[in-house]
């Protein structure tokens, strides 16, 4: 069986003010063309498909017309929500074509099964949504027993547990069955550490930490035969053994800590006896992208004439700048992001570090969640902080897009 993995498409999402929409729509349909093309047997996507919790109209739209698309081609869809999406409303479009576009959001729906056949037998897709472990660990814990701990790895162990007893039935009817898990989260590898990896996030991710346990180990996924993770924004292979483990990356580049990714989408063939092998497969970007440090003079002149239609950030060693210096850079730059003069580490305070890291701090989340918890003595609720992100997004540079 041969299927498409793709993920954190964030339809909406801006980029320092500059509109993405023809970018995306450019690469969605690009990357349904590679599917008519390949003939591939499931088109996946693996979470964050808006950017927010509540979409634009427009972006609706633009879903439904890549899910209708898909779906008129004779593909079979299976897709989850992402910790940017609102679950319940992206499960809306559950079954509004066919019983053959499959969206899972809810918790409720964890440990559902997709069963598509090949000329070996069953592939069985297991869709898990984005676990928030605030409310997973109340909508997933075994009736009349304790709540789960309050952790990722918990609730997703969980989501597991029924995922492995679903399949264990299904493998005693019919031997060749093979497994596909469609998840998203923060998955490392059992030796790693969420610190160790902080050169494989992106700004543009947003922070999943939950009672200070933001990751999941491969191991939880044990069982299965391949495991399509969505949430990092660069593709990456987690793990080759089996299950193999492996993010497909956002469909564009939605920050600068991104400028050296490749965006591609994978396509896999899983083999009669669960063998995967993967194809990576570029998509289209709208331009470049590049940090760009030097004088004004340097700046605007050919020097970097490669880049003056990439989207940049540019730091500026002059120890003094003219008043019209950004003018001057813009008749040189069409797609600016930030320019600023260079004052030490602090001048990419909140677009990371020169070498692309993302720098931690207190976000405003948290401020939000300390003061009512303070105040009211009782925590925010999934919903309030849904809502407070989407007010928090629509308030940030590039926010508007």
């Amino acid at each position: 069986m041969k299927f498409l993995h793709t993920s954190d498409w964030h339809l909406g999402k801006g980029l320092h003010g500059h509109d993405l929409t023809g970018a995306q729509q450019v690469a969605i349909d690009s990357v349904i063309d590679l599917a008519i093309d390949r003939k591939v047997d499931a088109f996946v996507i693996a979470g964050d498909v808006f950017d927010r919790a509540f979409p634009s109209v427009e972006d609706v739209r633009r879903f439904n017309k890549a899910l209708t698309r898909i779906h008129q081609a004779g593909i079979p869809i299976v897709c989850i929500a992402g910790n940017h999406d609102e679950g319940a409303r992206l499960a809306a479009f559950m079954n509004l074509l066919d019983t053959s576009v499959t969206i899972v959001g809810e918790n409720r729906q964890v440990g559902e099964a997709v069963v598509l056949v090949d000329e070996h037998g069953p592939v069985v897709f297991y869709p898990l949504p984005y676990l928030d472990p605030d409310a997973a660990r109340r909508d997933l814990a075994p009736e009349g027993g304790p709540l789960l701990a309050r952790s990722h790895e918990a609730v997703v162990s969980e989501g597991m547990r029924r995922v492995r007893a679903d399949l264990e039935e299904r493998q005693q009817a019919d031997p060749t069955t093979r497994a596909v898990v469609v998840a998203h989260a923060f998955v490392v590898k059992g030796t790693e550490t969420p610190e160790e990896l902080l050169g494989e996030q992106s700004e543009s991710e947003r922070d999943i930490s939950i009672g200070g346990v933001p990751s999941v180990p491969t191991g939880v996924f044990d069982g299965v035969h391949y495991v399509a993770l969505g949430h990092l924004h660069g593709r990456r292979t987690v793990s080759l053994m089996a299950p193999m483990v492996r993010y497909s990356g956002s469909l564009l580049r939605y920050s600068i800590s991104e400028a050296d990714h490749i965006k591609s989408v994978t396509i896999v063939e899983i083999d009669a006896d669960g063998t995967c092998t993967i194809d990576e497969v570029p998509v289209p970007q709208p331009a470049g992208m590049a940090r760009l440090r030097g004088d004004l003079a340097d700046l605007i002149s050919d020097t970097h004439a490669s880049h003056h239609d990439d989207y940049v950030e540019i730091l500026l060693t002059d120890a003094r700048l003219p008043d019209n210096y950004l003018a001057q850079l813009g008749t040189r730059f069409t797609r600016i992001l930030r320019a600023v003069p260079d004052r030490g580490p602090a001048a990419w305070a909140g677009a990371g570090d020169a070498a692309g890291s993302p720098i931690h701090a207190v976000t405003p989340l948290d401020t939000l969640r300390n003061f009512y918890a303070e105040s009211r003595g009782e925590e925010l609720t999934e919903a309030m902080e849904r809502i407070l992100v989407d007010v928090l997004e629509r308030a940030q540079p590039g926010g508007e897009g």
